[in-house]
């Protein structure tokens, strides 16, 4: 009798309408995620509404997940969501006194509690825990679309893809209102952002600049899906390449030099993508109609705007501070060994190791590599966990490209967006925003396991 209900609570939650309230959930939080999330810092109510806004969909993704077993075959990436998760929830314990005393790192806070007539308190191993605390929150909205989004259809995915980049469109046209109108007016969404230029929904336009170039490979994957003879009729076609268009064209307005350097890559996969696209699909049609218009693209921008982007690459002091200053970031790595100074605390300890020289009006309040930030803030636990993830994303993009079905085409262009995120974190922090751990998340799920074209019929559910 107990297996009788088990298995119908099972049928109940794979059937239609189980998968479309996931559908629906996962959509309403990718919309939320983008409106609302789009600052790392200075935004606590509107980082709280994404957060909350996730937790339907992570209690529903994680219920239908333990019925339908559709955590099977997926042990590895699941372990490895834990381990993130475990590792702030980790560094919040309180320890006992001698033992924290003995901590690397912890001298001067041993001094300042001495000086303060403090004793020895029992302390996490964070020396920011309400910073701690905070990253442990904000693991929810994208854990909550990790989790939902790797047990969608295929079908389900795609138009999820689509929507982040009806989105994405949506946040050039907010971008063109704030460059005609005054700064600090309704649509300048941050009191702290780059002011002058196209933001849409962020406060970073370097994060503006990531978020158009991962689904430049999602617009090049939709073409695939047009049969051949209908390729220059087909809207999917049309609007693809015109979301092409305006990404380039939206960079060059961006002026982000991260944004403007990974472009070549993030078209470079575009086009390989499409060149190893199913022999059924459109390939040589769909190569020669994206390149010429990313030609077209890159040619307007060099005509109208190429000395803004020149003039970005000129030495100034708040753009190449941040490679003068990751030596004294490294130190300070070193400093709090093996454990880090826990997730949140980076602006603390980088500023008992910062140099004068280094001190300016520009506040340093992250790396600029978040490689190197989280080694200072989980120590060798957490580059143990990057190392982990790094060889899972390798295994999952090989398979992802040595796939020939129809459905691998969006869990290569995840792959190529996943490594333009990593490569971009290699000089800012795009996963500290919202929008960007969300989508991140999404893609890791596109990677995570092959998916069926659409919905199972009810008898595979049996």
């Amino acid at each position: 009798m107990a297996g009788q209900v088990h298995n119908d609570d099972a049928r109940a939650i794979d059937a239609p309408a189980g998968r479309s309230g996931l559908f629906v959930w996962a959509i309403l939080l990718l919309v939320v995620s983008v409106v609302f999330g789009g600052a790392s810092r200075e935004n606590p109510l509107r980082l709280a509404l994404v957060e909350v806004a996730s937790l339907p969909l992570l209690g529903l993704a994680l219920r239908r997940m333990a019925v339908s077993g559709a955590w099977r075959g997926r042990i590895w990436v699941l372990a490895l969501l834990a381990v993130a998760v475990a590792i702030p929830l980790a560094q919040l314990i309180p320890l006992p006194p001698d033992l924290w005393a003995r901590l690397p790192g912890r001298s001067l806070a041993r001094a300042a509690l001495d000086a303060a007539g403090a004793g020895r308190p029992w302390l996490p191993l964070s020396l920011a825990p309400q910073e701690t605390l905070g990253a442990v929150l904000a693991l929810a909205p994208p854990a909550a679309m990790f989790l939902a989004a790797v047990q969608l259809s295929a079908d389900e995915a795609r138009r999820m893809a689509g929507a982040w980049m009806a989105l994405a469109v949506v946040g050039l046209g907010l971008g063109i209102a704030q460059l005609i109108t005054p700064q600090g007016g309704p649509a300048w969404l941050y009191a702290t952002t780059n002011y002058g230029s196209l933001v849409g929904f962020f406060a970073n336009r370097n994060h503006e600049a990531a978020f158009l170039l991962v689904l430049i490979p999602f617009a090049a994957s939709f073409t695939l899906a047009v049969r051949a003879r209908d390729f220059f009729a087909h809207p999917s076609a049309w609007l693809s390449g015109l979301f092409v268009l305006l990404a380039i064209v939206g960079l060059g307005v961006v002026r982000s030099r991260a944004g403007v350097l990974l472009a070549a890559p993030a078209i470079a996969g575009s086009l390989a993508l499409v060149l190893t696209g199913p022999r059924s699909a459109p390939r040589w049609r769909t190569l020669g109609g994206l390149g010429a218009v990313a030609a077209a693209a890159i040619g307007a921008v060099a005509l109208f705007g190429l000395a803004p982007i020149v003039q970005r690459f000129a030495p100034q002091a708040d753009a190449y501070s941040r490679f003068e200053a990751w030596p004294f970031v490294e130190k300070a790595a070193t400093a709090y060994l093996p454990f880090g100074a826990g997730l949140g605390a980076f602006d603390r300890v980088y500023r008992a190791v910062e140099p004068l020289k280094l001190v300016t009006p520009i506040y340093f309040n992250h790396a600029h590599n978040d490689w190197l930030e989280i080694w200072v803030e989980t120590g060798w636990i957490g580059a143990a966990a990057l190392a982990v993830f790094l060889a899972w994303f390798l295994v999952a993009a090989w398979r992802a490209w040595a796939r020939r079905d129809p459905g691998g085409q969006l869990a290569r262009a995840a792959s190529i967006a996943v490594f333009l995120l990593l490569a971009h974190s290699l000089v800012d922090y795009p996963l500290r925003t919202t929008t960007l751990s969300v989508f991140f998340a999404f893609c890791c799920a596109l990677l995570a396991a092959p998916r069926a074209a659409g919905p199972r019929p009810a008898a595979a559910a049996r």
